[in-house]
């Protein structure tokens, strides 16, 4: 389980070496555990995933006892998982832990590994295909995540891959067979790219603990010399006879201590290298650009000159990755790094940022100057790249912004760079621009909302609104949508056009999606009227996440609503974004009894193709459509009641604002109505008042 060869060491050093192959086996366990909670919630989410959907295909009390002795195993690690924090700060033994963590993921590897071999005989392709994507996703990650134990890393790709890839080959026809091939090739490629990982990781670690003996072996010498000159300075008059031999000592002692230096000058120098180059492409990394771009501005600055930041992208790079592998990526990267490097002045200096993305600060005078900078990198990068056998072209998208002009630090001239290149990504890729004083303006006013949004829950600035949805035919109230609110200490109440997409971009909507979701069941719980449902609005990012369907049963075990009151509003987009991963989750909600609507039907990229291959119970037509039709007329709305009744589905129409429109639709046949007609969204204290005061019924003499 070790990380390389144990060189060998002096007698006298041997407990300094031993500290040091602790300590190293400290780290590397530290690193095994940061990644361990993850890896338990992502083995317990697929394995659940794969079970409920393959289940109806084969064994399914088979897979019952294949899935409960899988979360057998990572309650097991999960329990390790907590010992081990608790033992944070505590000295351990690192072998020792690292064998520990090794038995239980071990363990879960066995398991992945076994799913194909018991279950691909009972199961269709599509099943076995979505399990070989699964357990490929799972090994693709544990390059990085098992680094620090390279066994333990190959063990776990081989575990998974070979047997699904073998039984592929052995089961499935032509395609499945491609697949299984494909699947022993990533394991190749995994193997090697463990390797890589498991000694680039742990280089900087091996490197810092080296730099920290040679460092207490020089003190101990020099201790040990000092010590010797002041017996000889004590020594010198009765022992004059020895004075050559301590002559002799001390210079030995000195060429020693002298080699030691020379070799922690050596070991300072690769460290130093390690810290501010990007081992991939060999330019600068973060921490170095940025120092080196706040010198070029002091500079600047003393000269009157402008410094140009240019902030590229490679666009499409994701599916260089995807479709042929991170290997080419890498060399991707690499020539792409060759290609800016050779376009640029002596004086430029050029960083890979993350991912893939540079940065490029340059002495320009004018925006003019920049943009033509930025023209001839992207015209170098669209020439024909030798990757291999293969000849590849690269597009890519550059934000220019300059200093004083835009920005005078380095961190915010970087910022600005990044907002010129998003808005230039979200014209249309493929093109540069420069950074305009108005986009300040919405960046300093996005990041105000999004650091006051960070906040906004643990000061409960957040809070639901509730509007009635009524039934047209006795004007009952059959359901209260939940509208989320938040009032800002200083600007007052925020709409959520506009800090939902903020939300979103950050990833806090998940964890605000949450949140709406218990408020919502709680507050329904409580309500007078135990017919009452409550409507929640979901995000995609909340669905994509993955972690919606466990939320939803949380929120209804935690308030005590029945399923059958929650009702779950979704938009046309979610489904055009990942169809794939969003309708499954969604059939499962409504198996629990869980109603599923068409928030805002109309409007956005509806297609009758897909519509009725979707789980949905009730489609909403949009205010805007009923607003118009008092003006130009129903054709519209009568156009989509034909689809709902056709597919059959329910119809609520919403922004109902006067009793026309309510008895216009009720004539044509929609079965719900929501709007300032019947109600204004209402505090939530205000929810029990009202349908105690409307009596529900008599809403419909409104």
């Amino acid at each position: 389980m070790g990380f390389g060869r144990r060189r060998a060491v002096p007698v006298a050093d041997a407990p300094v070496a031993d500290s040091v192959e602790q300590a190293l086996a400290r780290d590397r366990a530290a690193m095994l555990y940061s990644y361990g909670r993850a890896g338990v919630a992502i083995t317990v989410v697929a394995s659940c995933g794969l079970v409920a959907m393959l289940a109806p295909y084969g064994s399914a009390r088979g897979m019952s006892l294949w899935l409960a002795g899988m979360i057998g195993v990572q309650l097991v690690r999960a329990g390790d998982l907590w010992l081990s924090h608790r033992e944070r700060g505590r000295d351990f033994d690192g072998l020792a832990r690292i064998r520990r963590f090794s038995v239980g993921t071990a363990a879960s590897a066995l398991f992945w590994g076994a799913f194909p071999l018991l279950f691909f005989a009972h199961v269709p392709a599509a099943g076995r295909m979505a399990v070989a994507v699964t357990v490929a996703a799972m090994s693709g990650s544990s390059t990085t995540v098992l680094a620090p134990c390279l066994p333990l890393a190959r063990f776990y790709c081989t575990t998974l891959l070979v047997p699904a890839a073998a039984m592929l080959i052995a089961l499935g026809g032509r395609e499945e067979s491609l697949l299984g091939v494909l699947g022993l090739a990533d394991c190749v490629v995994l193997l090697v790219s463990a390797r890589t990982a498991h000694l680039s990781g742990v280089g900087a670690l091996r490197l810092s603990r080296e730099n920290e003996r040679l460092v207490a072996r020089a003190e101990t010498q020099q201790r040990e010399t000092e010590a010797a000159y002041r017996e000889l300075s004590v020594a010198q008059t009765a022992l004059a006879e020895s004075h050559h031999w301590l002559e002799t000592r001390v210079a030995e002692r000195t060429a020693e201590l002298a080699q030691e230096v020379r070799a922690r000058e050596r070991y300072a120098d690769a460290l130093a290298r390690l810290a501010s180059t990007d081992p991939l492409t060999g330019l600068m990394n973060r921490t170095t650009f940025t120092s080196r771009l706040a010198r070029m501005l002091a500079e600047a600055e003393r000269a009157a000159l402008q410094v140009a930041v240019l902030f590229l992208d490679l666009d499409n790079f994701k599916q260089i990755n995807d479709v042929r592998g991170h290997e080419t990526g890498d060399r991707v990267l690499q020539a792409a790094a060759r290609v800016l490097s050779a376009q640029l002045p002596p004086s430029a200096e050029v960083a890979r940022w993350g991912g893939d993305e540079f940065l490029i600060a340059v002495n320009e005078g004018s925006g003019e100057g920049a943009g033509e900078i930025a023209r001839r990198l992207r015209a170098a990068l669209a020439e024909p790249l030798e990757i291999g056998a293969d000849s590849m072209r690269m597009e890519a998208t550059i934000g220019v912004a300059l200093f004083p002009k835009d920005a005078r630090t380095q961190d915010e001239l970087i910022r600005a760079a990044d907002v010129a290149m998003y808005e230039a990504k979200r014209e249309g890729k493929g093109r540069a621009k420069l950074f305009d004083p108005a986009l300040a303006r919405a960046m300093a006013e996005r990041y105000a909302l999004e650091q006051g949004l960070r906040q906004a829950m643990a000061r409960e600035e957040l809070s639901l609104a509730f509007q009635p949805i009524v039934a047209a035919r006795d004007g009952r109230c059959s359901a209260f949508e939940a509208l989320l609110r938040w009032r800002h200490p200083r600007r007052g109440m925020i709409s959520p056009v506009h800090f939902i997409p903020i939300a979103e971009q950050t990833g806090q909507i998940e964890e605000i999606s949450r949140w709406v979701l218990q408020e919502a069941c709680r507050e329904a719980a409580g309500w007078p009227d135990p017919a009452v449902a409550v409507t929640v609005n979901i995000s995609v990012a909340h669905v994509l996440a993955g972690a919606l369907i466990a939320d939803v049963e949380a929120a209804l075990a935690r308030s005590g609503l029945a399923a059958s009151r929650l009702q779950l509003e979704i938009t046309e987009s979610m489904f055009l974004g990942d169809h794939v991963r969003a309708a499954p989750v969604f059939e499962a909600l409504r198996a629990r009894g869980i109603r599923i609507l068409l928030d805002d039907f109309g409007t956005g990229y509806s297609s009758l193709a897909y519509l009725g291959q979707l789980p949905i119970d009730v489609i909403k037509i949009d205010r805007s459509f009923v607003v118009s039709a008092s003006r130009d007329g129903y054709a519209t709305i009568e156009a989509i009641l034909s689809i709902a009744r056709a597919l059959g589905m329910e119809v609520t129409a919403e922004g109902v604002a006067t009793a026309e429109q309510r008895d216009r639709l009720r004539s044509l046949g929609v079965q719900r109505f929501q709007g300032y007609f019947f109600s204004e969204p209402m505090p939530a204290v205000e929810v029990a008042a009202w349908l105690d005061r409307t009596g529900s019924p008599a809403v419909a003499a409104a």
